[in-house]
């Protein structure tokens, strides 16, 4: 009787069959994980906004002093007031996510007064490529809220 020998592990051949197949599986399920992540950008990007508005208003209040967050395309800053009508920096440039882009604030940036109020409503939206869209509005009294 022959003695059978015990073989452990995989061939050569059978490791690069498992490889081509979980390659396919990747190929395609990255495509599809890509369009699932673009609502969660357009919330996130649209609760950090909303944050740092907040924020904004709440330094304007405690510091006596008016804020500005100027909006831009892909980032913005919360700036506050060192002279009449003049603004400098508070923050760092704050980038959106990737993907993710603002349309100009209607009907401008928001100034929030020393009492942390707006002189009008202020509506901006955020957009990503998979046209996701989240709307921000900030009413008079500074309230912000995501729709």
């Amino acid at each position: 009787m022959p003695v059978r020998r015990h073989i452990r592990g995989y061939s050569l051949l059978e490791l690069l069959i498992a490889t081509a197949i979980l390659g396919s599986l990747l190929a395609l399920g990255v495509p599809r994980l890509s369009r699932m992540r673009a609502p969660y950008a357009a919330d996130g990007a649209a609760r950090r906004i909303k944050a740092d508005l907040q924020m904004a208003r709440q330094q304007a209040i405690a510091r006596n002093v008016r804020y500005r967050v100027n909006f831009g395309t892909t980032s913005y800053t919360v700036e506050r007031e060192v002279a009449p009508g003049s603004f400098s920096a508070a923050t760092a440039l704050m980038k959106l996510p990737t993907g993710t882009s603002l349309t100009a604030p209607n009907p401008s940036n928001p100034i929030f007064d020393t009492r942390g109020m707006l002189v009008g409503n202020v509506t901006l939206t955020v957009t990503t490529t998979n046209a996701t869209t989240r709307t921000i509005t900030i009413n008079v009294l500074g309230k912000a809220t995501i729709s």
